[in-house]
């Protein structure tokens, strides 16, 4: 009877992990999901474009 107990644990025990491990996967898909988009490269596009422009204003 011990070891149909331990097997019934051992069985439990991977219900948990598995549970964990789907919850974990769920919350990180959600969080890539709702994650703002990524603007540097065009902030850093637009800052390029100001500063150029500024130095064809200062040449003339």
């Amino acid at each position: 009877m011990g070891r149909l107990q331990d097997l019934s644990n051992l069985i439990l025990a991977i219900a948990y992990l598995i549970g964990a491990i789907t919850t974990l996967y769920q919350v990180k898909a959600k969080a890539k999901h709702d994650a703002p988009p990524d603007d540097s490269v065009d902030n850093l596009k637009k800052e390029i474009k100001t500063l150029q422009d500024k130095l064809k204003e200062k040449q003339k």
